[in-house]
Parts: structure tokens; sequence; C-alpha cells
């Protein structure tokens, strides 16, 4: 599963585009291949999808709805990947900081949003706030 930020989407034509956090190229995403209701669909929310291959190029489906909505508060419930002394893992600790980013500023792009995080889990991680 790839995760990504809906870049664009619209609703008349039942299409749009979502921007892959790995910086990849921007993956086609339609109405009809999602499993959502098209309301779900807005600008800067972050979805989880399968990536397949289309006519024209990747095309996401299986869409779920990952990213923070609103002011929806971030999750912290993840003890599977929290470490002793309240230590988070470097994955679960870049998950929590691609949400805030997303959350705090939709017009990010994956880049900036890669540059920011790794710099910000290389500080904690200097810091011992992260597990090695």
């Amino acid at each position: 599963m790839s995760i990504g930020k809906l870049v664009s989407f619209d609703s008349s034509r039942g299409f749009g585009f979502i921007r892959p956090e790995d910086g990849g190229p921007d993956v086609f995403v339609h109405v009809n291949d999602i499993g959502l209701d098209e309301d779900e669909l807005r600008q800067g929310r972050v979805f989880e999808f399968d990536v397949t291959e289309g006519d024209r190029g990747p095309k996401a489906i299986n869409l779920a709805l990952v990213g923070p909505v609103a002011a929806a508060p971030v999750r912290h419930n993840k003890t599977k990947e929290r470490t002793g002394a309240g230590q988070l893992t470097a994955s679960e600790h870049k998950r929590l900081i691609t949400e805030l980013l997303l959350d705090a500023s939709p017009a990010l792009t994956a880049g900036e949003i890669l540059t920011i995080r790794d710099r910000l889990t290389a500080f904690a991680d200097q810091h011992g706030w992260i597990e090695n």
C-alpha cells in the first residue's frame, strides 16, 4: 500500500490525482475505483491506497482515509511501535511527523515533507528521543 495526499479532484468529472508520500509521480484516481463516497475526496486529505497500472499510467484503487480531518487528533495509540520510556520507533516518528506536516500545511510538496521529516527524525535520534 502507498500513502499520499489528494492534490486535486474534479467532482464534475469524477477524477483527480494523489501525490505519493515517497515523492513518485502523481497517481490518477477515479471515483469508480476508490470505494469511498465522493464527498470524502477533498484536497489535502491523506489516503492509503493500492496502485495499479491504468491505461495512461499509475492509478489509485482501494482508498482509505488516513490523514487528519479538520481538527481530528493525531493517533498516538500504536503501542506495538512504542519502545520503553515512551520512545517511538523511527517509522512511527516519521508517520506522525508526516501527518502533522500535512495537517499544518497541505500545500507542502512530497519532497518538502520528506526533507523536513528526515531532518526532524535525525534531530530526534541525536537526542535519544527515538529508538535506534
